[in-house]
């Protein structure tokens, strides 16, 4: 799928920096928006990601069930609650329907971690059509999107066994909220702020 420029510059009362911290300061938390499997659908993806990464030999660090999600938008790293709360009214004016999201292929993203992730094609464009409401809806609040997205479910970390793109047997979930999410920097834990329900 093309990727278009969706955002603008942001407009002049905009919220300067997606990055509180002082220079030399290390990052304590990260908040973005997510999709995130319903408990029942994570073990059964966590399940079928455990019998795909053993079959190719990758015996990297697994993402729990619990902290499998799709990243739809960075709203900032430790940023100051005024940046969150805009954060939120941009995602209360977002209104989009109930969808599936289906993942088709797996590969190794570049990077020295090896992030080994789920993608899609097809099966993903409606979850490329909520980020693009949820984009527009946080550029109209100050925020600068990336314009690049490429839409995808991070299984495991492994340095050294790489796979290139790889057909898998289809898998997904469906989505029916969008969730604002706290990462806790080196604690491997995720705190849910708040959801939004999808429509239908």
């Amino acid at each position: 799928m093309t990727q278009q420029n969706l955002f603008g510059e942001p407009p002049a009362q905009a919220t300067s920096g997606q990055d509180a911290r002082k220079p030399g300061q290390p990052l304590l938390h990260t908040w973005f928006f997510a999709l995130r499997p319903a408990i029942e659908d994570a073990r059964r993806i966590r399940a079928f990601a455990e019998t795909l990464l053993s079959s190719h030999g990758v015996s990297g660090k697994r993402i729990d069930a619990e902290r499998l999600h799709i990243t739809l938008e960075l709203v900032g790293n430790d940023v100051h609650d005024d940046l969150v709360d805009a954060a939120c009214r941009a995602a209360d004016a977002v209104s989009f329907p109930v969808m599936e999201a289906r993942f088709e292929a797996a590969m190794t993203f570049s990077g020295p971690s090896g992030p080994l992730v789920l993608l899609g094609g097809e099966g993903l464009d409606e979850v490329r059509g909520l980020r693009m409401a949820l984009g527009c809806a946080m550029a109209d609040r100050g925020f600068a999107p990336p314009r690049a997205y490429e839409p995808h479910m991070t299984l495991c970390y492994d340095e050294k066994h790489r796979l290139g793109r790889t057909r898998i047997e289809p898998v997904g979930f469906q989505v029916r909220e969008f969730a604002l999410v706290k990462s806790y920097f080196g604690f491997s834990r995720h705190e849910v702020l708040r959801t939004w329900q999808l429509v239908g």
